[in-house]
């Protein structure tokens, strides 16, 4: 009787430990997805006031940019340090007025969204960028490849 007391105790210790691993997982899990979305957010955030210094540290070192204008084709590729430049050529070209997240979904290290830019080019017309947003990030919460895919722009 003495031996079977100490197997139950045994037992419900161990399921004690499991369901502690279960819900520590499981909080570790949420938090993860909730700071991915937080990270992108802060990101836009940085697009809408124009601050390339402050885009190109969001980056990891061997991060990807993609602009696509077309849907079949990617337009533009940048890589690593060249991401920075690229924001400055897009803030070169556009003054924005308004930065809109229409729709976003998160997952665990990516989140994809639908924004809506409307901004004044450099040849002085209102134009409204809508596009398909996609960005991964890696464990430190950088970001390791982001993908623009735009519509045509459209005239206001």
């Amino acid at each position: 009787m003495e031996r079977f007391r100490a197997t139950l105790r045994q037992r419900l210790s161990y399921a004690t430990y499991a369901i502690a691993l279960v819900c520590t997982l499981s909080l570790y899990k949420s938090s993860s997805s909730a700071n991915t979305l937080l990270v992108a957010q802060q990101h836009w955030e940085a697009i809408a006031s124009e601050n390339p210094e402050l885009l190109a540290s969001r980056y990891s070192d061997n991060a990807v940019l993609e602009r696509s204008y077309s849907v079949s084709d990617v337009d533009e590729v940048y890589q690593g340090q060249s991401i920075y430049s690229a924001w400055q050529k897009f803030f070169g070209q556009y003054q924005i007025k308004n930065f809109q997240v229409v729709k976003q979904q998160q997952y665990l290290r990516r989140v994809d969204a639908e924004i809506q830019i409307t901004a004044q080019s450099n040849r002085g017309t209102v134009v409204v960028l809508s596009m398909s947003y996609q960005v991964q990030f890696d464990q430190f919460g950088k970001i390791i490849k982001e993908v623009w895919q735009t519509n045509p722009e459209l005239m206001v």
